[in-house]
């Protein structure tokens, strides 16, 4: 009789323990990427006899319980409804992996399903405790370039960034039908020269100088000559912006010496021919390759060698503002200079024939010539989003450059129930995750939260369950009282 005492004093304690997490659903029930969870009650044995009748063969048993034990507590994975906030750095994982945040002060990694982030005064992005979130480094290109996890940090400043890439952009065409000028180059005769690009390019300080790009179609088939100038001394004299030992060619006129460099299109295609491009400038072609492409530029001058001034003068790359022209360009140049990108191609391609992803083409059609340049003057903060489904961070600044800074990372568990709770919505893990890139199936929603999974319905449910069980428990109790002392008042 004394073990029911003890087994309604177990069922009771397991009740109570489904009461207190029932509680802490609801209680959670507004907190955001909030994960319910539920006990799980396991039966315990104090004895098992087991018997055998020896004549039909049967085996019967009698096993005498103990109770019930909560062996631990299981938390509901799935995902809850997104809601919108309108703030640009407020996250949502659209899949079961988890932010990667890291810990200032120790450098553990922590991880959360709660997406609500902001700017620290030092530019980081934070949780509300300040752990800094993490993610790969992106080029201008927004392709990746860091080789693991950084605290996603935005600059509140934009340095000024002097001219080292000038680009080609697609669609970009030079017409086939043009006829090769026959007056030499002079860049005061409309005559002398095709087509005519004016863009802006920037010197180490941020001040703007006016370059102006030329193409003349050349007698030889399918080539065109390309000029580069600017006075970006303020000298009153038009400088080479393609210097001496990089030039191909060059054509005076005016007593003037102008430099230029050839391009060789296919005639099949319409697109550049690397080879034929390549012998045509032989010192100032290259093929970097970077990731899984080659990318294909002409050198215009380097520090090493300055362009010069149209009338012979040699010339540096100090600009009339005091500031320096040329920069290094990630992945491409480590010498300060200028260069001309023209095109790219995977690096498993092996036609030397053509340059597969020509970023200008020539065909029978208008000229379209679209350049872009990577140099910028200062610029100041001025906003700062995150792209939904890859997790792109961008930052704006007052100078209208976006530049896409980080790829949010998202780290992925086989078994969920390997996380530690920890406070504040965040877990610890004794195991290594999976380290994704957002994207893929595992989106990032941008400006909107997870809310709670927690179910208040069902919780209701499981709060009057708990409650009736609770009190069967302590009814058995009672009789198991009044049992005993009617046993006991047998020998009255």
């Amino acid at each position: 009789m004394l073990r029911s005492f003890f087994n309604a004093v177990t069922g009771m304690d397991a009740s109570r323990f489904w009461i207190d997490v029932t509680s802490d659903n609801l209680s959670n029930v507004n907190t955001v990427a909030f994960k319910a969870q539920r006990p799980l009650f396991q039966d315990v044995i104090s004895s098992v006899t087991i018997g055998l009748n020896v004549v039909t063969g049967t085996i019967k048993s009698t096993t005498y319980g103990a109770g019930v034990i909560v062996d631990s507590t299981q938390k509901f994975w799935t995902i809850g409804n997104f809601k919108q906030t309108g703030v640009n750095t407020d996250l949502a994982i659209q899949g079961r992996g988890l932010f990667i945040l890291k810990d200032p002060i120790t450098g553990a990694n922590l991880y959360t399903r709660d997406g609500q982030f902001r700017l620290s005064r030092e530019g980081y992005m934070v949780n509300s405790g300040g752990f800094y979130l993490q993610g790969f480094r992106l080029n201008e290109k927004g392709e990746v370039v860091g080789t693991g996890l950084e605290n996603i940090h935005v600059e509140q400043q934009l340095q000024p960034r002097p001219t080292g890439q000038i680009s080609f952009l697609q669609p970009t065409n030079l017409n086939a039908e043009a006829i090769p000028p026959t007056a030499a180059f002079d860049p005061t005769n409309t005559t002398s020269y095709n087509y005519k690009y004016t863009m802006t390019i920037y010197d180490s300080l941020g001040n703007e100088y006016q370059a102006d790009i030329y193409f003349k179609k050349d007698t030889a088939t399918n080539t065109w000559r390309i000029f580069a100038l600017s006075d970006y001394d303020g000298d009153g004299n038009l400088e080479n912006l393609i210097s001496d030992s990089y030039r191909s060619g060059f054509e005076t006129s005016g007593g003037n010496t102008y430099n230029y460099q050839t391009i060789v299109f296919d005639a099949a295609t319409g697109k550049i021919d690397e080879d034929d491009t390549q012998t045509a400038n032989a010192a100032a072609f290259n093929v970097v390759p970077v990731g899984n492409k080659n990318y294909f530029f002409l050198q215009f001058f380097d520090t090493a060698n300055p362009p010069s001034d149209v009338t012979g003068a040699a010339q540096t790359l100090d600009t009339s503002s005091g500031g320096t022209l040329g920069s290094t360009v990630e992945g491409l140049t480590t010498t300060p200079g200028m260069i001309f990108t023209i095109g790219d191609e995977l690096t498993s391609d092996t036609d030397t024939n053509l340059i597969q992803n020509s970023y200008a083409n020539q065909f029978a059609s208008d000229f379209v010539v679209t350049m872009e340049q990577n140099g910028y003057a200062k610029g100041d903060l001025i906003d700062v989003y995150v792209l939904s489904e890859d997790g792109s961070v961008v930052a704006v600044y007052s100078n209208g450059k976006s530049l896409p800074l980080y790829r949010v990372a998202v780290a992925v568990f086989a078994d969920p129930e390997e996380l530690t709770k920890k406070g504040a919505n965040l877990y610890t893990s004794i195991t290594t995750p999976t380290i994704l890139l957002a994207g893929g199936a595992e989106k990032v929603r941008s400006g909107m939260l997870e809310m709670s999974n927690v179910d208040i319905a069902k919780e209701f449910i499981n709060l009057i369950t708990a409650q009736r069980a609770y009190q069967a428990n302590a009814r058995v109790i009672t009789t198991a009282n009044t049992i005993l002392d009617e046993t006991v008042n047998i020998v009255r």
